[in-house]
């Protein structure tokens, strides 16, 4: 059928509405409907079937574009803006369709509009033959009539002009080739390093940076301390801490002072009570040779008759009281002695208890010490802790940014520093669907650098085509157009010089690559390859 275009005015319509042959299918239904008329902002399809989609709701469509007998069909979204029941029939307005397939639309709809595209009958084979006319009248300076005495210097002018402009386009399209069939440039690469962010382990501050950005560092190097405010107030808790330790320690030992010397005073005492009780002992004891000699009289005078029983049973009483009080006064004694000798200086006995603390605040002591001791390595293993929270240079390298300044407030999960390895740097080149496939794994390429003016070897080491197609929320992959650069390949250096430009190439710089490009046609690659062994 003959293809209608309709046209509106400007201010209407901002695309050409056209009415050649779509099939619109909403996603899910099974209804393939031909649509009333499309542009580049939606579809209006009549006569659908189901119920219609309400106005304002968020549809999926799959478009099918038929085209010299082949269907092209894609996926797409679009918004309800308008529905008629009664015909069944509604309006989309397209709201996310793919570049590609715009790109697709709009050149169907252009070709139809100017005329260039129509039905395979109706094309018409139009052949133009161009008719140069050819003079019949004689050449007016014949060769026999006048002689040739000049040298054409104007034609050898010309001739050379022209040659030369032969050679420069010749050759010129001699490079464009080779450089196209046989190489591939490609200007979207950049230089690549390993690259390693070290992120704040919590709320806190900077209190010491020690380095500067461009600072080489060595691996495990610190440069930033780090101080969490809750880690810092612990550290001067445990510091109020070892303080009032020491401050009861030093109280402990004053009272130890003072009862030590308590406990001078009281062995003094101890050591005259024992002398009085000595004393008391030897009067006893005397008390006693006295008993005795009186016992030795009285009886020596019973038998000569000058005293009597009762006399001698007195003496002998006093004999026995005597010998009681001394061998008491010896058991006190003895027993003062012992006690003396097991707590001089710490304890003192009055005859009812034990007076003195000497020994609970020995123990005291003791324990305040072992106290302050613990404190201690509590305070340590804070600053341990401090020094683990410290930025320390993952490896040998250069410092690339430090986002905050000595002193900065910084929250958990900021970005404090960020290091570049020295080595293992490379080339990543983005390039097209069509161009990595002329890639291939080892290839030895040429590596361009525009800002220093140099040039070096490399090869390529890794190729990633969907590099570009990863969606990082849904975890899948989708397909882009050929014209975007998704696909990744990386290379590494190959030359020796490599490490005298290592201070010069930094991460980030443009590159240019030249690739030895790959046939994709396995013909004319086993044919290329054939040529290759042969002459190269």
């Amino acid at each position: 059928m003959a293809v209608q275009v309709k046209r509106e005015r400007p201010d209407q319509r901002r695309h050409h509405r056209v009415t050649a042959p779509l099939f619109v299918r909403v996603l899910g239904s099974d209804h393939r409907l031909r649509a009333h008329d499309w542009s580049l902002g939606g579809v209006r399809v009549d006569g659908y079937p189901d119920e219609l989609p309400e106005i304002g709701s968020e549809i999926g469509l799959q478009i099918t574009l038929p085209f010299q007998g082949f269907d092209i069909a894609f996926e797409c979204e679009g918004r309800v803006t308008r529905r008629v029941p009664a015909e069944g029939s509604y309006a989309v307005e397209f709201t996310k369709i793919g570049d590609r397939e715009r790109s697709l639309m709009a050149h169907f709809i252009e070709d139809l509009v100017r005329g260039m595209m129509s039905p395979t009958e109706d094309t018409i084979q139009r052949i133009d033959v161009p008719i140069t006319p050819v003079s019949t009248e004689p050449d007016p300076n014949p060769k026999n009539v006048i002689k040739e005495t000049r040298i054409p210097v104007r034609q050898i002018m010309w001739a050379s002009v022209y040659a030369a402009l032969g050679f420069m386009v010749f050759g010129y399209t001699a490079l464009v080739l080779y450089s196209n069939l046989f190489r591939m440039e490609v200007q979207t690469a950049v230089v690549s390093a390993p690259i390693i962010e070290v992120q704040a382990q919590g709320d806190g501050n900077l209190p010491f940076v020690r380095v500067n950005v461009g600072d080489r560092v060595e691996a495990g190097e610190t440069t930033i301390y780090f101080a969490d405010y809750d880690l810092e107030k612990q550290i001067d808790m445990a510091k109020l801490q070892i303080q009032e330790r020491e401050a009861e320690l030093n109280h402990l030992l004053q009272k130890r002072a003072g009862e030590l010397e308590k406990m001078t005073e009281y062995a003094a005492v101890e050591i005259g009570d024992i002398e009085r009780v000595k004393i008391d002992v030897e009067g006893l004891d005397a008390e006693h040779d006295a008993a005795g000699a009186r016992l030795k009289r009285v009886a020596k005078l019973q038998k000569e008759g000058l005293a009597t029983k009762t006399q001698v049973e007195e003496a002998n009483k006093w004999l026995i009281a005597a010998r009681s009080k001394l061998e008491a006064k010896k058991i006190e004694m003895k027993e003062q002695i012992r006690i003396a000798d097991a707590g001089i200086g710490k304890h003192y006995f009055n005859g009812r208890e034990f007076v003195g603390d000497l020994n609970d605040l020995d123990a005291n002591i003791k324990l305040a010490r072992y106290q302050i001791s613990l404190s201690h390595q509590s305070h340590e293993a804070l600053l341990k802790h401090r020094e683990r929270l410290a930025a320390k240079a993952p490896f040998t390298g250069r410092v690339m940014a430090l986002p905050f300044p000595e002193n900065a407030p910084v929250r958990k999960g900021d970005v404090i520093a960020v290091f570049e390895k020295d080595s293992d740097r490379r080339i990543i080149a983005y390039l097209t669907q069509d161009e990595v496939l002329k890639v291939a794994m080892g290839d030895k390429a040429s590596v361009y650098f525009p800002a220093l003016n140099a040039s070096l070897r490399a090869k390529v080491t890794s190729i990633d085509r969907t590099s570009g197609f990863k969606t990082e929320i849904s975890r899948r992959y989708s397909w882009r157009g050929a014209e975007d650069r998704s696909a990744e390949v990386s290379l590494e250096f190959i030359d020796d010089n490599t490490t005298d430009t290592a201070q010069k190439i930094t991460p980030g710089m443009p590159v240019v690559v030249l690739f030895e490009a790959q046939s994709t046609n396995p013909i004319l690659a086993a044919i290329w390859r054939r040529v290759s062994s042969l002459f190269l």
